[in-house]
C-alpha cells in the first residue's frame, strides 16, 4: 500500500378497512419499483443493492408491466459470498466450473486462503470461451486479491496494491458520561476510543479516571481510500484533562515511533494501570465474603467486571509458565516477568492461540478473553500478582517507566512537542448536541444483562 500524508411522523388516523386499504396500496406499489442491475455498480466489486433487504415477490401483471433491467455484460458477473456459502457454491452460480475454482485457489496459494473469507466480500469474475480470465476478491477495502493471466498464458494471483492516503485530523470530546459516547457525539466511531485507551494505558483506568466535564483532544491519523473513510492510523498526540489531572502523550518519531511524555519520558510502565481496556473493580484485594462458599477468605487479587469476550491484555513483558484450565480457577494463564514478579489472569473465556508454557509474550499482546470459567458466578478476569512468591495488591505496585527520548533526539523531540501542544490547544470542542445513551464501560458495548456476583475462588496457580 502507499500512503500520501496530508495536514489537516407522520400520523395515521382512520378505521380499520382505510388502514388496511393504504397499506394495500403502499405494497403494490412498493412491488413496482424495478430492482437495480448488477451493472449499476460502478467501480465497486459489490452490488449496489447486496445489504438491501430482498424486494417481495410481485404480481404476474406488475411483472408484465417493469421494465427488464439491461443484461450483464457477456461472461461477467459480479455478487457477494452468503453467509454458510464456499467459494465454489458462490462461484458456480455463475457458470464457474470445479476447474476454474482449483485454478483460483491454486494461484492464490500462499497470497490469500479463502477459510478466512468473511460473509459479505464482493467478487468479479469473469470468463471466456470456457476460459477463466479475470477473478477479484475483497476480504476489505484494502486487502483485495486477483487471479489474471501472465504473459506466458498461465494464471497468476497477486494482492492488488491500495492506493490510500492518511490526513491528519483534529478531534476534541468534552465527555458526560463515558469517552465512548463522547467520541460517538463528536462524529467518531468506536475504534478510535480503543487506539486512546492505548495511549494512556500505563498511566489511566478509563472507568475509574473518566467522569463528567472531563475532556479529551487528539490528532489522529485518518486512512481514505480515494475519498471513502477506511479505518483510524496512529494516534499522533493526545491530552486528556479531568478531575484525575492532565493527561498527555506524544508520538516520537512522528511515523512508526513510540509514546512519551512532553518531558521525555516514555509513557510506558513497568506494568499497564489495568489489564484490560474496558472494565471496572469489582472486587478488591484483601478481606472479603466470598460470594459462593460464604466464607470470610483473604482475597488474593483484583476482580475486574467486563462482557464476556473483551480482550485481555499481558502486563508486561514475559514468559508463559502455565496456560490451561486449573480448578476453581477455569481457564488460567501465569506470566513470569522480570524482578520477582508473577502475574495470573483468571477465569478466562478462551485463552490465545499459541499461548503456552515457554512462550515469550510482549507488553499489552493479547493473551485471552474475560469470561467466566471455574468457580465463578458471572464474566470478570480475576487478576493477581506475586512478587517473590507472595501475593501483593496490583494495585498498589511501585512502576517504573521505561527507556527516555536518547539526548541527542531531544532537540527535535522538544520542537516536535510545541508544535503538537500549540495545536491541542488551539482545538475547539465542537458545537453542543444530544449527546447518545451511554452503552459503555469506559467504551465498550454494554453486557446483555447486568454484571453481578462477578467473584471467584482466590487464585491456586501452577507451582
Amino acid at each position: 500500500m502507499s500512503f500520501e500524508r496530508l495536514e489537516l411522523k407522520h400520523w395515521i388516523g382512520g378505521g380499520v378497512v382505510l388502514s388496511l386499504a393504504i397499506a394495500l396500496v403502499l405494497g403494490v406499489s412498493r412491488c413496482g419499483d424495478a430492482p437495480l442491475s448488477l451493472q449499476d455498480a460502478g467501480p465497486s466489486l459489490a452490488p449496489p443493492d447486496a445489504a438491501a433487504p430482498a424486494a417481495p415477490p410481485s404480481s404476474p401483471s406488475v411483472d408484465a408491466a417493469r421494465a427488464a433491467p439491461p443484461p450483464s455484460p457477456p461472461g461477467e458477473a459480479r455478487g457477494v459470498l452468503e453467509r454458510g456459502e464456499t467459494l465454489s457454491a458462490a462461484l458456480t452460480k455463475h457458470g464457474a466450473t470445479p476447474q476454474h475454482v482449483h485454478q483460483i485457489v491454486a494461484a492464490l496459494k500462499g497470497v490469500y486462503d479463502f477459510r478466512y473469507a468473511k460473509p459479505g466480500a464482493p467478487y468479479l469474475l469473469k470468463l471466456k470461451d470456457g476460459a477463466l480470465r479475470v477473478f477479484r476478491f475483497e476480504h476489505s477495502p484494502v486487502e483485495i486479491f486477483e487471479v489474471s493471466p501472465d504473459a506466458a498464458g498461465g494464471l497468476v494471483g497477486r494482492a492488488v496494491e491500495v492506493q490510500l492516503r492518511a490526513v491528519e485530523a483534529e478531534v476534541v470530546a468534552p465527555i458526560h458520561s463515558s469517552l465512548y459516547a463522547a467520541l460517538q457525539r463528536a462524529g467518531e466511531g468506536g475504534a478510535l476510543v480503543s487506539r486512546i485507551i492505548d495511549a494512556f494505558a500505563w498511566d489511566m483506568d478509563f472507568f475509574k479516571d473518566t467522569q463528567p466535564g472531563d475532556e479529551v483532544r487528539v490528532i489522529v491519523e485518518k486512512i481514505y481510500k480515494d475519498e471513502a473513510f477506511v479505518r483510524y492510523g496512529d494516534i499522533i498526540a493526545a491530552e486528556y484533562n479531568g478531575k484525575a489531572g492532565r493527561f498527555r502523550a506524544f508520538r516520537f518519531p512522528k511515523v512508526g515511533g513510540d509514546f512519551y511524555l512532553e518531558d521525555g519520558q516514555s509513557a510506558r510502565k513497568t506494568f499497564l494501570a489495568t489489564p484490560l481496556k474496558f472494565t471496572r473493580v469489582s472486587s478488591g484485594f484483601g478481606k472479603r465474603k466470598h460470594p459462593v462458599t460464604g466464607f470470610n477468605k483473604k482475597h488474593l487479587g483484583v476482580d475486574y467486571a467486563a462482557p464476556r469476550g473483551t480482550p485481555v491484555w499481558a502486563m508486561a513483558a514475559g514468559t508463559i509458565k502455565f496456560a490451561g484450565e486449573k480448578g476453581y480457577n477455569g481457564n488460567l494463564i501465569v506470566i513470569e516477568h522480570s524482578g520477582g514478579l508473577t502475574s495470573l489472569y483468571a477465569h478466562l473465556h478462551t485463552i490465545r492461540r499459541g499461548i503456552k508454557r515457554g512462550v515469550k509474550v510482549k507488553q499489552k499482546q493479547l493473551i485471552g478473553t474475560v469470561g467466566s470459567t471455574g468457580r465463578s458466578t458471572g464474566p470478570h478476569l480475576h487478576f493477581g500478582v506475586k512478587h517473590n512468591g507472595k501475593h501483593v495488591n496490583p494495585q498498589k505496585l511501585k512502576m517504573t517507566r521505561g527507556a527516555p527520548v536518547k539526548r541527542q533526539e531531544m532537540p527535535a523531540f522538544k520542537a516536535h512537542v510545541a508544535a503538537l501542544s500549540a495545536r491541542l490547544a488551539a482545538m475547539s470542542a465542537p458545537s453542543a448536541s444530544p449527546e447518545p445513551v451511554d452503552e459503555a464501560l469506559g467504551g465498550a458495548a454494554a453486557p446483555e444483562t447486568p454484571i453481578k456476583g462477578e467473584e471467584e475462588e482466590d487464585t491456586e496457580e501452577e507451582d
